[in-house]
């Protein structure tokens, strides 16, 4: 019989050693991937629970058709939950939906009716323009018009097979023209505006909800100094602002503001389960729950 030397025998020990280490740290690996996943999968089941209670209260506390009040509470008042002993905490908040220029107002094909609406858009662009120093206002005015006339999503031209739909243009889209414009210009400014402070994405819409705009917008379109804005404006009172401050009212009581209180938002709400952090949204549109989306 053989003898095996002693540093061989300690390689081969330690060998397997290593081995069964590195087995056992697959396996934890696993393991965690797997408990991992089996949150996820609870924390979607919870957000469906979370989803119906949240979307029934906003459902049952707005209605159809609210006060300019209620929605005022709606978007000032956040719900807050926190277990006594437990983790579990949610913050659910909504947003106006319609509370700025839409994007789709950019459309030069819309005839007569939309020139109104095209001369806002565009005049808000170009104070937007003013106050960030774009190098070249109109040239993202032109990108931005031609991607809209254009009924083609990718690349905006007309090899593309992608149909956007009608009166639509997304967040993501306005950020291609962004990318055209900067590459065009090379000017970075256009990158530290918050347009959503200024614009809406998503699906066009005809009338909007002036009650709600932003501090900057309502003193780019009525031309009143935005310091007086910030200290003066109140949510759901912008009539009597404008008519307190000699604004020019023409602009107010043409169609492009909703005279009547807009059932338009957006409702957030973000969760802790277990040991991860989730958010969930939907809107809240003329009495119906719709595009229910779910984050981890």
């Amino acid at each position: 019989m053989v003898k095996m030397r002693p540093a061989i025998t300690l390689f081969i020990t330690l060998a397997v050693i290593v081995a069964m280490l590195a087995l056992v740290g697959i396996i934890f690996s696993y393991l965690s991937e797997a408990r991992i996943k089996a949150e996820d999968k609870s924390a979607l089941i919870e957000s469906n629970l979370i989803y119906a209670d949240v979307s029934n209260a906003v459902r049952r506390f707005v209605g159809k058709k609210p006060s300019t009040g209620t929605l005022k509470n709606v978007y000032n008042i956040p719900i807050t939950i926190q277990e006594e002993k437990g983790p579990f905490s949610l913050l659910a908040a909504c947003t106006p939906a319609r509370a700025a220029v839409p994007i789709t107002w950019f459309k030069t094909t819309g005839g007569a009716k939309t020139e109104s609406r095209l001369s806002l858009a565009e005049q808000v662009l170009e104070n937007i323009g003013l106050k960030y120093r774009l190098k070249n206002t109109e040239k993202l005015k032109t990108l931005l018009s031609n991607a809209l006339d254009n009924k083609y999503e990718t690349e905006f031209g007309k090899e593309s097979r992608l149909k956007r739909k009608v009166n639509y243009f997304s967040y993501t889209e306005f950020q291609k023209v962004l990318t055209q414009y900067f590459l065009s210009e090379n000017d970075k400014n256009v990158y530290k505006i918050n347009w959503k402070n200024y614009f809406a994405f998503g699906e066009g819409f005809k009338s909007i909800d002036g009650n709600f705009l932003s501090s900057s917008l309502v003193a780019m379109i009525f031309g009143i100094d935005e310091r007086i804005v910030e200290e003066e404006f109140k949510s759901g009172e912008l009539k009597k602002f404008l008519i307190d401050n000699g604004a020019d009212m023409e602009v107010y009581n043409s169609d492009i503001f909703a005279k009547t209180p807009v059932v338009a938002m957006t409702c957030r709400a973000t969760y802790s389960f277990g040991k991860g952090s989730y958010s969930l949204k939907f809107k809240y549109i003329d009495g119906k729950v719709e595009g229910f989306e779910f984050n981890q």
